[in-house]
């Protein structure tokens, strides 16, 4: 946990200080001056999405032959992603373990349906990403021209660090084998999580509510987009941003997070070096990238410690 953390508040420290201090006045003046009410507009759209996933959830659970409480759902999810700040991919476990240990539901089912929606997830992602870079057109030579200047900076000797990770993996790779082949009882419980894994995954195909599952998809990620671009309309410099650069923005602001647990220290970088082709004013854009990344961990942090408290206090005859 301590690691990843520290890495993000490692380089968040790292680019703050690299900043000259005329810029530092003008993201303070940035959080002076904003208009606030944009924040709290903000908030709620991630509520939102946040609800409606768990929402979608449980149909993929229904799926399964479970009929979940969807408060239970909600604060499995909201306990999922603020597990995922603190350690990556912790967040998976940690969703998938509440939901089995207040609904009964086998740990590796509901683990294959949360793998199903990071697919689905991930597609949507990829599929905006194409449709966002086939709109920036014109900016296609700026991009090409910021790459090979961050490259030319950051450009130093090839290290044999992934040749020792690749080896590591192969050898963990190797053990897992002999384990699977020579132990019966081994072979038996990774089968049986296999199949738990695989009816989980398979779930998408078996929706008995597949309409709602799609209306719940779409303002998830309608939500995504609302409370990243309301930010952007607190101020007067960036409320003019064309659509195609918030949606680059935007999609900067994801990739950071993929990256980085929670995007601690690089989300506001990312958002505002993708809105730098649009808007020339980057002290600005990193400012507000840190309100939209503040205002998120927040929602997130907070529902996630309510979320803890209340859910074994609801299941007590369960638990």
């Amino acid at each position: 946990m301590v690691i990843p953390v520290g890495f993000g508040i490692y380089l968040a420290w790292y680019f703050w200080s690299g900043m000259p201090q005329k810029d530092k006045d003008q993201v303070w003046n940035i959080f002076s001056r904003f208009n606030y009410l944009f924040i709290l507009l903000s908030l709620l759209a991630c509520w939102i999405s946040h609800y409606s996933r768990a929402l979608r959830w449980s149909y993929m659970l229904e799926a399964l032959g479970h009929k979940t409480n969807k408060w239970n759902n909600y604060h499995a999810v909201i306990t999922g992603y603020f597990m995922n700040m603190l350690l990556p991919r912790a967040g998976e476990i940690s969703r998938a373990g509440v939901i089995a240990r207040y609904e009964g539901i086998p740990f590796e089912k509901a683990f294959g349906t949360i793998m199903a929606e990071r697919v689905i997830d991930l597609i949507i992602f990829i599929a905006s990403a194409v449709v966002t870079l086939a709109l920036q057109g014109e900016k296609y030579p700026l991009m090409i021209d910021k790459y090979n200047e961050l490259k030319r900076h950051y450009a130093s000797e090839k290290s044999s660090l992934g040749l020792y990770v690749l080896i590591a993996l192969a050898v963990i790779c190797l053990a897992c084998a002999l384990m699977y082949f020579r132990n019966e009882k081994f072979r038996k419980k990774v089968n049986s999580v296999l199949r738990g894994f695989g009816d989980g995954l398979l779930t998408v195909v078996r929706l008995k509510k597949r309409w709602q599952f799609l209306g719940h998809t779409l303002l998830i990620w309608s939500m995504y987009l609302t409370l990243y671009w309301v930010v952007f309309l607190g101020i007067p410099e960036t409320a003019d941003i064309s659509p195609k650069g918030m949606l680059l923005g935007f999609l900067a602001g994801g990739l950071a997070i993929i990256l980085v647990p929670g995007g601690i220290g690089i989300y506001p970088v990312f958002v505002a070096a993708a809105l730098s082709f649009y808007c020339s004013d980057y002290p600005v854009l990193y400012g507000l990238g840190w309100l939209a990344w503040i205002s998120q961990t927040i929602l997130i942090v907070g529902a996630g410690v309510i979320s803890l408290y209340l859910v074994p206090k609801l299941n007590r005859k369960t638990a």
